[in-house]
């Protein structure tokens, strides 16, 4: 094939997809418009001393030839089930009930009906249904909340992550033939159209090119999901009416970055085949806000303008008032660095226990329901609350 035949090809099939894709764009939110703006200069900060928590609970998951996790890639709790996924070793769906005993699997590798290839996020729907994306082959797997396989969705688009709300999956990060449609976008399971919410000239796609959120949504509970693009002081609600801006931070030393910064990082990172390196280093701006999740007390989220030093602002609903405090000082108290989810009315991390870590050892030593883990074992799950 011809250079020009393959570039009117692309160019009838980027017209395709323009026409297939109704363009509703969410507008050009200011800090104006979020109802809850956090002031980074006007915060107290917690130390270790006045970090409290209640209603710790601690579950290690069962461990056996069936159920032994590789990697803990992402944990949600819904109905009073624990989802463990493991996108890198097992490539394995792993479901426990909340005392942390192995209910069952899903791990069904190939390229035939109800089989992925890999699958790199998964989501439940209200009605428990299962929801797995296999990126290489384009296409969703559904199970109902037995792990029974029912139906395959196709997609035209690869993208980062999802998350599933009513009849809708959100989509971020989508790309396709090397092009970047949108970093949020909106597929209708019911009218089979996608329309293209937040598009965004910056490149930087790469799913792997930082550590931390980087176009993830951050599922609280059932009822709603964070969203916060990347350089943008504003995070996203997401819910059964729509998008919203819904919390915003500022501050005299927030610095988004312009886009010729932007522009400069780009380059070194693809100069360097996808090194991070100078990105991460630059400590003068605002990077993004990550693992943003709400119960009925408590709103949290992490702020990262410098790569290994992370703030967790804490929103009191009661009080109506900010406070932050370092992820080492979480890790320090509870064990873990900071939340990785919300059942709506707790906070929930797993810990990976390091036996040459004094505050893990000390852990292990002092809760009765921890003292029988092994190296070997699987992580525990922690829920907590914020005591402030």
């Amino acid at each position: 094939m011809t250079s020009m035949k393959k570039n009117i090809l692309l160019s009838v099939f980027y017209l395709f997809l323009q026409q297939y894709c109704i363009a509703q764009e969410l507008p050009n939110y200011t800090l104006e418009d979020v109802p809850l703006v956090a002031n980074l200069d006007s915060i107290r900060m917690i130390t270790p001393e006045l970090l409290k928590f209640s209603n710790t609970r601690y579950i290690p998951l069962e461990t056996s030839d069936d159920c032994l996790i590789g990697t803990t890639s992402k944990v949600l709790i819904r109905d009073n089930r624990i989802y463990v996924a493991d996108f890198h070793k097992t490539l394995a769906l792993f479901v426990f009930d909340m005392n942390g005993k192995f209910l069952f699997k899903i791990s069904n590798r190939g390229q035939g009906p109800g089989e992925y290839i890999r699958f790199n996020d998964f989501d439940i729907q209200s009605n428990g249904d299962i929801y797995m994306f296999d990126h290489f082959g384009k296409k969703f797997l559904v199970f109902n909340s037995k792990g029974k396989y029912l139906k395959e969705i196709k997609t035209d688009y690869y993208f980062s992550f999802f998350c599933i709300v009513k009849d809708n999956l959100y989509l971020s990060c989508l790309t396709d033939v090397g092009k970047k449609f949108a970093d949020l976008a909106v597929y209708d399971m019911v009218g089979n159209k996608t329309e293209f919410l937040l598009k965004d000239k910056k490149f930087l796609t790469g799913n792997n090119l930082l550590k931390y959120g980087s176009y993830k949504f951050f599922n609280s509970n059932s009822d709603v999901t964070y969203y916060s693009p990347r350089f943008s002081p504003i995070i996203y609600a997401i819910d059964d009416n729509g998008v919203r801006p819904a919390i915003g931070i500022k501050g005299k030393n927030l610095r988004i970055p312009p886009e010729d910064v932007v522009t400069e990082w780009e380059s070194k990172i693809l100069s360097r085949g996808g090194d991070p390196s100078a990105m991460i280093a630059d400590n003068k701006y605002f990077k993004e806000n990550t693992h943003i999740y709400e119960t009925d007390k408590h709103i949290t989220f992490a702020y990262i303008q410098e790569y290994g030093k992370v703030l967790y602002l804490i929103y009191d609903k009661q009080s109506g008032m900010f406070s932050y405090v370092f992820s080492v000082f979480l890790f320090m108290n509870l064990g873990a660095e900071g939340p990785m989810g919300s059942t709506g009315k707790a906070f929930f991390s797993r810990i990976d226990f390091n036996l040459g870590n004094e505050y893990h050892k000390k852990l292990l030593e002092s809760r009765k329901e921890l003292k029988n883990w092994k190296e070997e074992d699987n992580p525990v799950i922690v829920l907590f609350n914020f005591d402030l």
